[in-house]
């Protein structure tokens, strides 16, 4: 099945979000950074290659620690967001499943919460691999399924309950790569070796919002699940998903437990 609808309405919905994304997306995703960075130790000499860079969070945090880095975005006004933060890192807009690098250009390759968008991951594990010199390693990490993720499984709860799926998009499953076993069988089946994973206990920290309203801007898959709805349902999915959240408020806003994996591979 063709998912090219799905991903140009994806391109479409990060470049709409890009002026806000390190006020929503990046509040999560950036807890993600720290344990990347330290499987790959940044440092002069590396060249460090930042797939789906967005803003250029991780690649910022690379770059100050001496690395050579090159980010690499699909949404234009990702990369024009990340040229301004971070004026002195080559920023490119580019294909994550074919990529406009030469073989073995790199020593570490890394993906933040950016499998979990692609039309087809286990292209892009492909070409991390091609782009990685022998003993570069390559390093993702992705959302935990709902079934071990509070917000995932709160807000896949209430669309069962009262969205239809099948006025969506086709897209492919997001939660492929949140099964351990199945994301080291993909790098397995790449040729990477020496596969190891953990868990970031991310947390989801919103002020000043409702729930429904934060999260219609953090993302792009459940929005795009949303905007198919007629009005009557998007209503009712506002009211059920604000209503759900409760049991995660805070004074002034939410604190909503949403795990991640980060896995890592090793080019022989």
């Amino acid at each position: 099945m063709s998912h090219e609808a799905f991903r140009e309405s994806e391109r479409a919905g990060w470049n709409a979000r890009a002026s806000i994304y390190d006020l929503t997306t990046a509040v999560a995703t950036v807890q993600c950074i720290p344990a990347m960075l330290d499987l790959v130790r940044p440092r002069p000499g590396l060249r460090l290659l930042d797939l789906g860079c967005g803003t250029g969070c991780l690649a910022g945090a690379a770059d100050a620690l001496g690395s050579d880095v090159i980010g690499v975005d699909f949404a234009g006004n990702m990369v024009a967001q990340a040229r301004t933060r971070f004026p002195g890192i080559d920023f490119q807009e580019g294909d994550i499943l074919s990529l406009p690098f030469d073989r073995e250009s790199f020593n570490a390759v890394l993906a933040n919460i950016v499998l979990f968008h692609v039309t087809d991951p286990d292209k892009a594990i492909a070409e991390a691999f091609r782009v990685l010199r022998p003993g570069g390693r390559f390093v993702f990490s992705h959302w935990c399924a709902p079934d071990r993720s509070p917000l995932y499984s709160a807000i896949f709860q209430t669309l069962a309950a009262h969205a239809d799926f099948s006025l969506a998009e086709p897209a492919p499953d997001a939660f492929a790569l949140s099964d351990p076993a199945v994301a080291a069988a993909a790098l397995e089946a790449a040729g990477f070796g020496g596969i190891k994973c953990s868990r970031i206990d991310n947390l989801l920290e919103i002020r000043g919002r409702d729930f429904f309203d934060f999260f219609m801007e953090f993302g792009v898959r459940v929005p795009l699940i949303v905007a198919s709805q007629t009005p009557p349902i998007r209503q009712t999915l506002r009211t059920a998903l604000d209503a759900r959240m409760i049991e995660f408020a805070v004074p002034g806003g939410y604190d909503i437990p949403m795990p991640s994996l980060v896995l890592s591979g090793d080019r022989p």
